[in-house]
Protein backbone atom coordinates (compact mmCIF):
# COMPACT_ATOMS: atom_id res chain seq x y z
CA UNK A 1 0.00 0.00 0.00
CA UNK A 2 1.27 3.83 -0.75
CA UNK A 3 2.34 4.95 2.65
CA UNK A 4 1.07 7.90 3.68
CA UNK A 5 3.55 11.03 3.84
CA UNK A 6 4.19 12.23 6.94
CA UNK A 7 6.39 15.10 7.99
CA UNK A 8 6.92 16.91 10.91
CA UNK A 9 4.47 19.06 11.31
CA UNK A 10 3.11 17.79 14.39
CA UNK A 11 2.54 19.99 17.29
CA UNK A 12 1.40 20.36 20.87
CA UNK A 13 0.60 22.98 23.56
CA UNK A 14 0.32 23.17 27.03
CA UNK A 15 -0.81 25.54 29.79
CA UNK A 16 1.24 26.87 32.66
CA UNK A 17 -0.23 28.61 35.71
CA UNK A 18 1.55 31.51 34.73
CA UNK A 19 0.13 35.29 34.97
CA UNK A 20 0.02 36.91 31.78
CA UNK A 21 -2.91 35.77 29.72
CA UNK A 22 -3.07 37.25 26.13
CA UNK A 23 -4.02 36.64 22.67
CA UNK A 24 -0.67 35.66 20.44
CA UNK A 25 -0.12 38.62 18.74
CA UNK A 26 0.32 40.17 22.24
CA UNK A 27 3.33 37.38 22.83
CA UNK A 28 6.63 39.28 22.08
CA UNK A 29 8.31 35.88 21.08
CA UNK A 30 5.63 34.62 18.82
CA UNK A 31 5.56 36.66 15.33
CA UNK A 32 2.53 36.17 13.03
CA UNK A 33 5.04 34.97 10.54
CA UNK A 34 5.33 31.70 13.29
CA UNK A 35 4.69 28.46 11.80
CA UNK A 36 1.73 27.71 14.47
CA UNK A 37 1.04 31.13 14.87
CA UNK A 38 -2.38 30.59 14.07
CA UNK A 39 -2.87 27.58 16.61
CA UNK A 40 -1.83 29.66 19.43
CA UNK A 41 -3.55 32.70 18.57
CA UNK A 42 -6.85 30.33 18.08
CA UNK A 43 -6.23 28.80 21.65
CA UNK A 44 -4.97 32.18 23.27
CA UNK A 45 -8.29 33.83 22.37
CA UNK A 46 -10.43 30.22 23.77
CA UNK A 47 -8.75 30.90 26.81
CA UNK A 48 -7.10 27.64 26.79
CA UNK A 49 -3.41 28.57 26.88
CA UNK A 50 -1.59 31.71 28.67
CA UNK A 51 1.71 33.47 28.39
CA UNK A 52 4.37 33.86 31.03
CA UNK A 53 6.57 36.42 32.70
CA UNK A 54 7.24 39.27 30.46
CA UNK A 55 3.80 38.40 27.72
CA UNK A 56 6.23 36.27 26.56
CA UNK A 57 4.70 32.59 25.29
CA UNK A 58 7.97 30.20 25.61
CA UNK A 59 6.89 28.13 22.05
CA UNK A 60 10.43 25.97 22.53
CA UNK A 61 9.88 25.17 25.98
CA UNK A 62 8.89 21.31 26.72
CA UNK A 63 5.33 20.33 28.02
CA UNK A 64 4.69 18.71 30.85
CA UNK A 65 1.96 16.35 32.04
CA UNK A 66 0.31 19.00 34.06
CA UNK A 67 0.30 21.60 32.09
CA UNK A 68 -0.51 19.13 29.28
CA UNK A 69 -3.50 18.30 31.79
CA UNK A 70 -4.57 21.90 32.47
CA UNK A 71 -4.70 23.03 28.73
CA UNK A 72 -6.88 19.61 27.73
CA UNK A 73 -9.18 20.26 30.62
CA UNK A 74 -9.97 24.31 29.43
CA UNK A 75 -10.35 23.26 26.04
CA UNK A 76 -13.00 20.65 26.68
CA UNK A 77 -14.50 22.94 30.05
CA UNK A 78 -13.75 20.26 32.66
CA UNK A 79 -13.43 21.69 36.17
CA UNK A 80 -9.51 23.59 36.78
CA UNK A 81 -10.66 24.83 40.07
CA UNK A 82 -7.75 23.74 42.79
CA UNK A 83 -8.78 20.78 44.81
CA UNK A 84 -7.19 17.35 46.71
CA UNK A 85 -6.26 14.96 44.20
CA UNK A 86 -5.83 10.61 44.53
CA UNK A 87 -2.22 11.39 43.28
CA UNK A 88 0.44 11.74 46.67
CA UNK A 89 2.82 13.89 44.54
CA UNK A 90 -0.35 16.45 43.02
CA UNK A 91 -0.73 19.12 46.36
CA UNK A 92 -4.55 20.49 46.12
CA UNK A 93 -2.62 23.99 46.23
CA UNK A 94 -1.06 22.66 42.63
CA UNK A 95 -2.08 25.12 39.73
CA UNK A 96 -3.27 21.95 37.77
CA UNK A 97 -4.34 20.08 40.40
CA UNK A 98 -8.20 20.64 39.52
CA UNK A 99 -7.54 19.85 35.81
CA UNK A 100 -5.39 16.68 36.83
CA UNK A 101 -8.03 15.31 38.48
CA UNK A 102 -10.56 16.03 35.85
CA UNK A 103 -8.50 14.39 33.26
CA UNK A 104 -8.00 11.49 35.59
CA UNK A 105 -11.44 11.62 36.14
CA UNK A 106 -12.53 11.18 32.40
CA UNK A 107 -9.89 8.59 31.73
CA UNK A 108 -7.79 11.08 29.58
CA UNK A 109 -4.49 11.15 31.62
CA UNK A 110 -4.32 8.27 34.43
CA UNK A 111 -1.45 8.09 37.24
CA UNK A 112 1.57 5.56 36.70
CA UNK A 113 1.39 2.17 38.42
CA UNK A 114 2.93 2.85 41.46
CA UNK A 115 0.28 5.60 42.23
CA UNK A 116 1.92 8.41 41.09
CA UNK A 117 0.73 11.28 38.27
CA UNK A 118 4.44 12.86 37.76
CA UNK A 119 3.11 16.06 36.98
CA UNK A 120 6.67 17.42 35.84
CA UNK A 121 7.29 14.42 33.76
CA UNK A 122 7.75 15.67 30.08
CA UNK A 123 5.05 14.70 27.57
CA UNK A 124 6.07 13.28 24.31
CA UNK A 125 5.06 12.23 21.03
CA UNK A 126 3.38 9.36 21.75
CA UNK A 127 1.63 10.37 24.95
CA UNK A 128 0.37 13.55 23.64
CA UNK A 129 -1.49 11.03 21.08
CA UNK A 130 -2.96 9.04 23.87
CA UNK A 131 -4.04 12.01 25.28
CA UNK A 132 -5.53 13.46 22.68
CA UNK A 133 -7.16 10.42 21.38
CA UNK A 134 -8.87 9.99 24.69
CA UNK A 135 -9.89 14.05 25.06
CA UNK A 136 -12.00 13.31 21.79
CA UNK A 137 -12.87 10.22 21.36
CA UNK A 138 -11.25 9.93 18.17
CA UNK A 139 -12.02 6.61 16.58
CA UNK A 140 -11.53 6.67 12.20
CA UNK A 141 -8.21 5.38 11.84
CA UNK A 142 -5.16 5.82 8.94
CA UNK A 143 -3.04 2.59 8.29
CA UNK A 144 0.67 3.15 9.46
CA UNK A 145 3.67 2.81 7.70
CA UNK A 146 6.41 3.86 11.11
CA UNK A 147 9.19 1.88 11.51
CA UNK A 148 9.33 3.20 15.26
CA UNK A 149 5.97 2.27 16.64
CA UNK A 150 5.90 -1.41 16.86
CA UNK A 151 2.54 -3.40 17.69
CA UNK A 152 3.65 -3.59 21.28
CA UNK A 153 4.26 0.33 22.05
CA UNK A 154 1.47 2.08 23.90
CA UNK A 155 0.92 4.75 21.36
CA UNK A 156 0.17 2.03 18.51
CA UNK A 157 -3.76 2.37 18.38
CA UNK A 158 -3.78 5.60 19.30
CA UNK A 159 -1.30 7.20 16.61
CA UNK A 160 -3.77 6.12 13.73
CA UNK A 161 -6.51 7.99 15.23
CA UNK A 162 -4.84 11.12 15.65
CA UNK A 163 -3.45 10.92 12.01
CA UNK A 164 -6.71 10.16 10.80
CA UNK A 165 -8.21 13.33 12.33
CA UNK A 166 -5.86 15.63 10.24
CA UNK A 167 -4.19 16.44 13.91
CA UNK A 168 -0.56 15.25 13.40
CA UNK A 169 1.61 13.84 10.65
CA UNK A 170 4.63 11.80 11.09
CA UNK A 171 8.40 13.00 12.14
CA UNK A 172 9.62 11.53 8.52
CA UNK A 173 7.58 9.33 5.95
CA UNK A 174 8.38 6.22 7.80
CA UNK A 175 9.03 7.58 11.75
CA UNK A 176 6.66 9.51 14.21
CA UNK A 177 9.92 9.70 17.10
CA UNK A 178 7.54 8.39 19.74
CA UNK A 179 9.78 9.25 22.04
CA UNK A 180 10.68 13.22 21.34
CA UNK A 181 9.51 15.46 23.86
CA UNK A 182 6.50 17.67 22.57
CA UNK A 183 7.01 21.93 23.04
CA UNK A 184 4.47 24.19 23.91
CA UNK A 185 3.97 25.79 20.42
CA UNK A 186 3.61 21.77 18.82
CA UNK A 187 1.09 21.00 21.47
CA UNK A 188 -0.70 24.36 20.45
CA UNK A 189 -1.05 22.85 16.68
CA UNK A 190 -2.41 19.13 18.13
CA UNK A 191 -5.10 20.83 20.42
CA UNK A 192 -6.12 23.52 18.12
CA UNK A 193 -6.31 21.15 15.09
CA UNK A 194 -8.13 18.59 17.53
CA UNK A 195 -10.84 21.39 18.65
CA UNK A 196 -10.79 22.97 15.20
CA UNK A 197 -12.09 21.50 12.06
CA UNK A 198 -10.83 24.89 9.93
CA UNK A 199 -6.95 23.89 11.43
CA UNK A 200 -6.64 20.47 10.63
CA UNK A 201 -4.64 19.20 8.44
CA UNK A 202 -5.46 17.71 4.89
CA UNK A 203 -6.00 13.82 5.16
CA UNK A 204 -5.87 11.79 2.13
CA UNK A 205 -7.67 8.01 3.24
CA UNK A 206 -5.12 5.28 2.88
CA UNK A 207 -2.98 7.84 1.34
CA UNK A 208 -4.14 8.03 -1.85
CA UNK A 209 -4.61 11.17 -3.63
CA UNK A 210 -7.86 11.17 -5.84
CA UNK A 211 -6.74 13.65 -8.40
CA UNK A 212 -4.00 11.23 -9.51
CA UNK A 213 -6.17 8.99 -12.24
CA UNK A 214 -4.19 6.21 -11.69
CA UNK A 215 -4.79 2.87 -10.48
CA UNK A 216 -3.51 2.71 -6.26
CA UNK A 217 -1.72 -0.86 -5.75
CA UNK A 218 -3.83 -3.72 -4.74
CA UNK A 219 -3.40 -2.48 -0.80
CA UNK A 220 -4.60 0.74 -1.05
CA UNK A 221 -7.65 -0.38 -2.82
CA UNK A 222 -7.95 -3.58 -0.13
CA UNK A 223 -7.84 -0.53 2.44
CA UNK A 224 -10.21 2.49 0.46
CA UNK A 225 -12.43 -0.76 0.03
CA UNK A 226 -12.05 -1.93 4.00
CA UNK A 227 -12.95 1.00 5.55
CA UNK A 228 -16.00 2.52 3.42
CA UNK A 229 -17.60 -0.73 4.06
CA UNK A 230 -16.94 -0.91 7.68
CA UNK A 231 -18.37 2.71 7.99
CA UNK A 232 -21.41 1.66 6.42
CA UNK A 233 -21.66 -1.47 8.61
CA UNK A 234 -21.56 -3.76 5.62
CA UNK A 235 -18.87 -6.99 5.72
CA UNK A 236 -15.93 -5.92 4.04
CA UNK A 237 -15.27 -9.30 2.34
CA UNK A 238 -18.52 -9.41 0.83
CA UNK A 239 -17.93 -5.44 -0.49
CA UNK A 240 -14.19 -6.73 -1.76
CA UNK A 241 -15.82 -10.12 -3.37
CA UNK A 242 -17.81 -7.91 -5.35
CA UNK A 243 -14.90 -5.50 -6.40
CA UNK A 244 -13.31 -8.90 -7.80
CA UNK A 245 -16.22 -9.79 -9.71
CA UNK A 246 -17.10 -6.76 -11.03
CA UNK A 247 -13.37 -4.88 -12.13
CA UNK A 248 -10.96 -7.39 -11.21
CA UNK A 249 -9.53 -4.43 -8.94
CA UNK A 250 -9.29 -1.91 -11.91
CA UNK A 251 -10.56 1.57 -11.49
CA UNK A 252 -9.01 3.73 -14.60
CA UNK A 253 -7.42 2.64 -17.76
CA UNK A 254 -4.13 2.89 -18.73
CA UNK A 255 -4.81 6.96 -20.25
CA UNK A 256 -6.40 7.99 -16.78
CA UNK A 257 -9.88 7.68 -18.09
CA UNK A 258 -12.49 5.29 -16.20
CA UNK A 259 -13.35 1.57 -16.74
CA UNK A 260 -16.57 1.75 -18.53
CA UNK A 261 -18.30 -1.94 -19.51
CA UNK A 262 -20.87 -2.49 -22.21
CA UNK A 263 -23.72 -1.65 -20.23
CA UNK A 264 -21.85 1.28 -18.69
CA UNK A 265 -21.05 0.08 -15.51
CA UNK A 266 -18.15 2.76 -13.98
CA UNK A 267 -15.38 2.14 -12.47
CA UNK A 268 -14.29 0.32 -9.48
CA UNK A 269 -17.87 -0.98 -8.32
CA UNK A 270 -19.18 -1.04 -11.78
CA UNK A 271 -22.34 1.26 -10.96
CA UNK A 272 -24.81 2.09 -14.00
CA UNK A 273 -25.80 5.86 -14.30
CA UNK A 274 -28.73 6.45 -11.47
CA UNK A 275 -29.72 9.56 -10.54
CA UNK A 276 -28.62 9.39 -7.39
CA UNK A 277 -25.13 9.44 -7.37
CA UNK A 278 -22.89 12.29 -9.54
CA UNK A 279 -21.51 10.51 -12.70
CA UNK A 280 -18.36 12.41 -13.20
CA UNK A 281 -17.43 11.43 -9.39
CA UNK A 282 -17.95 7.89 -9.80
CA UNK A 283 -15.59 8.01 -13.32
CA UNK A 284 -12.57 9.74 -11.36
CA UNK A 285 -13.16 9.55 -7.65
CA UNK A 286 -12.35 5.93 -6.52
CA UNK A 287 -13.23 6.98 -2.73
CA UNK A 288 -17.02 8.00 -4.00
CA UNK A 289 -17.08 5.08 -6.49
CA UNK A 290 -16.28 2.27 -3.55
CA UNK A 291 -18.80 4.26 -1.33
CA UNK A 292 -22.08 4.76 -3.73
CA UNK A 293 -21.53 1.03 -4.60
CA UNK A 294 -21.31 0.02 -0.43
CA UNK A 295 -24.57 2.25 -0.42
CA UNK A 296 -26.00 0.49 -3.13
CA UNK A 297 -25.36 -3.24 -0.85
CA UNK A 298 -26.52 -1.27 1.95
CA UNK A 299 -29.67 -0.51 1.08
CA UNK A 300 -30.55 -3.95 -0.91
CA UNK A 301 -29.78 -4.91 2.89
CA UNK A 302 -32.76 -3.34 3.81
CA UNK A 303 -35.09 -3.70 0.94
CA UNK A 304 -38.23 -5.02 1.95
CA UNK A 305 -38.93 -6.63 -1.87
CA UNK A 306 -36.08 -9.21 -1.38
CA UNK A 307 -35.95 -12.03 0.73
CA UNK A 308 -34.29 -12.55 4.23
CA UNK A 309 -32.32 -14.74 5.61
CA UNK A 310 -32.44 -15.85 9.32
CA UNK A 311 -32.38 -13.19 11.33
CA UNK A 312 -31.17 -10.81 8.74
CA UNK A 313 -28.06 -9.88 10.44
CA UNK A 314 -25.58 -7.72 8.73
CA UNK A 315 -22.53 -9.11 10.77
CA UNK A 316 -23.71 -12.59 9.05
CA UNK A 317 -22.28 -13.42 5.57
CA UNK A 318 -24.73 -15.97 4.28
CA UNK A 319 -27.66 -13.08 5.52
CA UNK A 320 -26.32 -10.79 1.99
CA UNK A 321 -27.07 -13.46 -0.05
CA UNK A 322 -29.66 -11.89 -1.74
CA UNK A 323 -28.52 -8.25 -1.61
CA UNK A 324 -25.55 -9.40 -3.24
CA UNK A 325 -28.00 -10.74 -6.00
CA UNK A 326 -29.85 -7.36 -6.36
CA UNK A 327 -26.46 -5.36 -7.09
CA UNK A 328 -26.08 -7.02 -10.30
CA UNK A 329 -30.19 -7.22 -10.80
CA UNK A 330 -33.08 -10.23 -9.66
CA UNK A 331 -32.83 -11.13 -13.06
CA UNK A 332 -32.85 -14.75 -14.43
CA UNK A 333 -29.42 -15.41 -15.34
CA UNK A 334 -29.06 -14.67 -11.52
CA UNK A 335 -31.91 -17.18 -10.40
CA UNK A 336 -29.92 -19.62 -7.96
CA UNK A 337 -31.36 -22.35 -9.49
CA UNK A 338 -31.97 -23.17 -13.34
CA UNK A 339 -35.61 -23.07 -14.03
CA UNK A 340 -35.36 -26.42 -16.45
CA UNK A 341 -33.75 -28.65 -13.70
CA UNK A 342 -33.59 -27.28 -10.86
CA UNK A 343 -30.12 -27.80 -10.35
CA UNK A 344 -27.86 -24.91 -8.66
CA UNK A 345 -26.81 -22.11 -10.79
CA UNK A 346 -23.15 -21.48 -9.86
CA UNK A 347 -23.09 -18.89 -12.72
CA UNK A 348 -25.74 -16.66 -11.05
CA UNK A 349 -24.02 -13.61 -9.73
CA UNK A 350 -24.17 -14.19 -6.29
CA UNK A 351 -22.71 -17.65 -6.40
CA UNK A 352 -19.86 -16.12 -7.83
CA UNK A 353 -19.45 -13.40 -5.64
CA UNK A 354 -19.37 -15.89 -2.69
CA UNK A 355 -16.63 -17.50 -4.23
CA UNK A 356 -14.56 -14.74 -4.48
CA UNK A 357 -14.66 -13.96 -0.59
CA UNK A 358 -11.34 -13.01 0.82
CA UNK A 359 -9.69 -14.98 -2.78
CA UNK A 360 -11.42 -17.66 -1.39
CA UNK A 361 -10.34 -18.05 1.94
CA UNK A 362 -13.79 -17.66 3.51
CA UNK A 363 -15.84 -20.46 2.80
CA UNK A 364 -19.55 -19.97 4.16
CA UNK A 365 -22.34 -21.97 4.00
CA UNK A 366 -25.07 -20.43 1.38
CA UNK A 367 -25.74 -24.45 0.44
CA UNK A 368 -27.44 -25.19 3.32
CA UNK A 369 -30.34 -21.62 2.62
CA UNK A 370 -33.40 -23.83 2.57
CA UNK A 371 -34.81 -23.00 -1.16
CA UNK A 372 -35.48 -24.76 -3.98
CA UNK A 373 -36.87 -24.05 -7.74
CA UNK A 374 -40.75 -23.61 -6.83
CA UNK A 375 -39.45 -20.51 -4.79
CA UNK A 376 -38.75 -18.47 -7.67
CA UNK A 377 -40.85 -17.47 -10.38
CA UNK A 378 -39.69 -16.23 -13.56
CA UNK A 379 -39.59 -16.44 -17.55
CA UNK A 380 -36.11 -17.40 -18.84
CA UNK A 381 -36.93 -16.02 -22.20
CA UNK A 382 -37.43 -12.64 -20.66
CA UNK A 383 -35.50 -10.01 -18.88
CA UNK A 384 -38.52 -9.59 -16.47
CA UNK A 385 -36.88 -10.03 -13.11
CA UNK A 386 -37.78 -12.94 -10.56
CA UNK A 387 -40.72 -13.28 -8.57
CA UNK A 388 -39.78 -14.42 -4.81
CA UNK A 389 -42.90 -16.83 -4.02
CA UNK A 390 -41.27 -17.35 -0.56
CA UNK A 391 -39.88 -13.66 1.28
CA UNK A 392 -37.96 -15.41 4.72
CA UNK A 393 -35.53 -18.49 4.25
CA UNK A 394 -33.60 -20.42 7.33
CA UNK A 395 -30.36 -22.31 7.15
CA UNK A 396 -29.11 -25.86 8.51
CA UNK A 397 -25.84 -25.05 8.47
CA UNK A 398 -23.51 -22.50 10.65
CA UNK A 399 -23.36 -18.94 10.19
CA UNK A 400 -20.59 -17.27 8.90
CA UNK A 401 -19.56 -14.55 11.14
CA UNK A 402 -17.73 -11.39 9.21
CA UNK A 403 -14.46 -11.01 10.70
CA UNK A 404 -13.72 -8.19 9.44
CA UNK A 405 -16.20 -5.94 11.14
CA UNK A 406 -14.75 -6.50 14.63
CA UNK A 407 -13.71 -3.61 16.88
CA UNK A 408 -10.68 -2.66 18.99
CA UNK A 409 -11.08 -4.63 22.55
CA UNK A 410 -13.19 -7.71 20.88
CA UNK A 411 -11.51 -11.13 21.78
CA UNK A 412 -11.12 -13.78 19.35
CA UNK A 413 -9.94 -17.11 19.26
CA UNK A 414 -7.97 -17.85 16.01
CA UNK A 415 -7.01 -20.83 14.17
CA UNK A 416 -3.55 -19.90 12.63
CA UNK A 417 -0.53 -21.20 13.76
CA UNK A 418 0.19 -17.91 15.65
CA UNK A 419 1.19 -14.43 15.75
CA UNK A 420 3.05 -12.64 12.55
CA UNK A 421 5.42 -10.10 13.60
CA UNK A 422 4.54 -7.78 10.58
CA UNK A 423 1.08 -8.24 8.51
CA UNK A 424 2.15 -10.55 6.22
CA UNK A 425 2.72 -14.06 5.81
CA UNK A 426 6.24 -13.57 3.86
CA UNK A 427 9.56 -15.33 5.06
CA UNK A 428 10.63 -11.53 6.80
CA UNK A 429 7.28 -11.82 9.14
CA UNK A 430 8.43 -13.76 12.26
CA UNK A 431 5.98 -16.38 13.26
CA UNK A 432 5.27 -16.67 17.00
CA UNK A 433 3.40 -20.18 17.31
CA UNK A 434 0.37 -20.05 19.70
CA UNK A 435 -1.73 -23.33 19.80
CA UNK A 436 -4.53 -21.98 21.62
CA UNK A 437 -5.54 -19.23 23.72
CA UNK A 438 -7.34 -15.91 22.93
CA UNK A 439 -6.60 -12.52 21.21
CA UNK A 440 -7.29 -9.54 22.13
CA UNK A 441 -7.76 -6.92 19.07
CA UNK A 442 -5.73 -3.40 20.26
CA UNK A 443 -6.13 -1.59 16.71
CA UNK A 444 -7.88 -1.31 13.79
CA UNK A 445 -7.69 -3.08 10.84
CA UNK A 446 -3.49 -3.02 8.65
CA UNK A 447 -3.07 -4.13 5.14
CA UNK A 448 -0.33 -6.76 4.34
CA UNK A 449 2.63 -5.01 3.77
CA UNK A 450 3.50 -6.32 0.48
CA UNK A 451 1.85 -3.32 -0.80
CA UNK A 452 0.81 -5.62 -4.53
CA UNK A 453 0.04 -8.45 -2.16
CA UNK A 454 -2.60 -9.97 -4.20
CA UNK A 455 -4.59 -10.66 -0.78
CA UNK A 456 -7.43 -8.76 0.01
CA UNK A 457 -8.32 -9.82 3.75
CA UNK A 458 -6.87 -7.55 6.59
CA UNK A 459 -5.03 -8.13 9.63
CA UNK A 460 -5.69 -7.20 12.79
CA UNK A 461 -2.97 -6.47 15.18
CA UNK A 462 -3.56 -8.35 19.21
CA UNK A 463 -2.22 -9.14 21.97
CA UNK A 464 -2.51 -12.47 24.31
CA UNK A 465 -0.66 -14.02 27.08
CA UNK A 466 1.99 -16.88 26.03
CA UNK A 467 3.58 -18.17 29.25
CA UNK A 468 3.02 -15.61 31.28
CA UNK A 469 4.29 -12.92 29.38
CA UNK A 470 1.91 -10.49 27.03
CA UNK A 471 2.72 -11.05 23.12
CA UNK A 472 1.54 -8.85 20.52
CA UNK A 473 1.51 -9.23 17.19
CA UNK A 474 -0.27 -9.54 14.22
CA UNK A 475 -3.47 -11.82 13.14
CA UNK A 476 -5.04 -13.17 9.55
CA UNK A 477 -9.30 -12.03 9.67
CA UNK A 478 -9.59 -15.40 7.68
CA UNK A 479 -8.36 -17.39 10.73
CA UNK A 480 -10.51 -15.52 13.25
CA UNK A 481 -13.23 -18.18 14.96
Amino acid sequence: MKKIIVFIAAATLFVTGGVNSAKAEGFTDVSATYQFYEHINYLAGQGVIKGKEGNRFAPDDVVTRAEAAVMIARALDLPTEKRATIFPDVSSQSFASGAIQSANDEGIIKGYTDGNFKPDETVTRGEMAIFLTRAFKLTEEEPMTFTDVPVSSAGYAYIPKIIAAGVTQGYSETTFAPNNPVTRAQFSAFLARATNENLRLTVHACGYNPASKVNPDRQTLNCLVTKAARNANVPPEIAKAIVEVESGWKHFLSNGEPLISEDNGIGLMQLTNRTEFDTERLKYDIAYNIESGIKVLSDNFVRTDLPIIGTNDRNVLEHWYFAVMAYNGTKPMNSPFYQATGERNLKAYQEKVYSKLSNGFVATNIKSINMSIDDFTYDGTTTSNIEFNKKAFTMTGDNTISAELLKEGSVVNYTGKGLRSKPSSGTDSILTEVTKGSFTIIGGPVYDMDANSPNQYIWYPVKTTLNGKVKTGFIAAPYIQ
